[in-house]
């Protein structure tokens, strides 16, 4: 893979969601513990409670994600985000989105709303390389 890959997972749980569903399908998905989870609880606009989900994986480990990441996804699922790369990218970081409902079950499929936020990093200091080592990235 690159030199140096850095992933955030991010996402927001209404207080209807069961974090411990989620927590075990990071573990049982991507080998995440709940000790690495870092959780912000906040008041929503009704009242009601909405925790702040965050995980952050550098280096090595970083790597083994990506790789488990991309082994989880189907390859019709793979060969779309690989089509729309280019809407994904932002300065040299990838964004990636899957349902929530979905990633509980253990399946990634990619969704715009209420979803697990996937973001991946790597520095490309040319502008004109990110798309191609993005797709290097995701090809392997």
């Amino acid at each position: 893979m690159t030199n140096k890959i850095d992933v955030k997972i991010d996402m927001i749980l209404h207080a209807t969601e069961d974090y411990l569903k989620i927590a075990d399908a990071l573990y049982d998905v991507f080998a995440i513990k709940k000790t690495e989870i870092s959780k912000r609880v906040i008041a929503g606009h009704f009242g009601n409670t909405i925790s702040m989900l965050h995980i952050d994986i550098k280096k090595n480990r970083a790597e083994e994600f990506v790789k488990k990441l991309i082994s989880e996804i189907s390859k019709v699922e793979m060969a779309n985000i690989l089509d729309g790369l280019q809407e994904r990218i932002n300065n040299s970081t990838l964004y990636l989105r899957f349902s929530k409902q979905n990633f509980v079950k253990k399946i990634l499929t990619p969704e715009e709303k209420d979803s697990v936020r996937i973001i991946i990093y790597t520095p490309v200091y040319v502008k004109k390389e990110i798309l191609s080592t993005y797709k290097k990235l995701l090809a392997n």
